[in-house]
């Protein structure tokens, strides 16, 4: 065994043991991405796991550090391995969407929104199905964030001030839309259909 393999474990051993709120953990995460990318990958998964027995990851400082913290670090590490590996990955999508309080905010919102912009439409669409099915917050305003960043970005990156989507990406939105129950429901249609 080299001293990369030794420190890969170490890291492994250091994840499993730590606490979920643990603020080192984000930077043991990143080491790890170095090293193995797949396999910080797969100690996430398997971390964010252990703490929704019940179906939801409801802790704020949980959410907060192996949600928010962690998905930040590994994007930035490689964002196109973590596009790759998260959108080959259901049950992480899963964690992430429907049971994680914090679905549809942070460096997750960030990354649906980019989702939806550049076609990925399967993987975007796995995530608002989730998202839909999270207990731990309302779908509506979930849906809201979600079609006002889309809107806004695609705005910021195209130096326009106005959005302008394919059919493919508003039917998907639309589709997801009309499963919300509340007032956001007849706003978000509109604004998708004055498109």
């Amino acid at each position: 065994m080299n001293a990369k393999d030794v420190k890969k474990y170490t890291l492994i051993t250091a994840i499993a043991n730590a606490a979920p709120t643990d603020a080192q953990a984000a930077g043991w995460f990143e080491e790890l991405a170095a090293i193995d990318y797949t396999t910080a990958f797969e100690v996430w998964e398997f971390k964010l796991g252990l703490f929704a027995p019940n179906g939801r990851l409801e802790n704020g400082e949980v959410c907060k550090t192996l949600d928010e913290k962690v998905f930040a670090g590994l994007l930035k590490a490689s964002e196109t391995k973590f596009r790759q590996l998260f959108c080959d990955s259901l049950p992480l999508i899963k964690l992430i969407y429907q049971n994680c309080m914090t679905s549809c905010s942070g460096s997750n919102l960030t990354f649906l929104i980019n989702l939806i912009l550049s076609n990925k439409l399967d993987a975007a669409d796995e995530a608002l199905r989730c998202t839909r099915n999270n207990e731990t917050g309302d779908f509506g305003d979930r849906m809201r964030a979600v079609v006002d960043g889309v809107l806004s970005t695609y705005c910021a990156k195209n130096g326009v001030k106005k959005a302008e989507l394919n059919k493919k990406q508003s039917t998907m939105l639309l589709d997801h839309i009309e499963k919300i129950k509340g007032a956001n429901k007849a706003i978000l249609r509109q604004r998708i259909k004055e498109l």
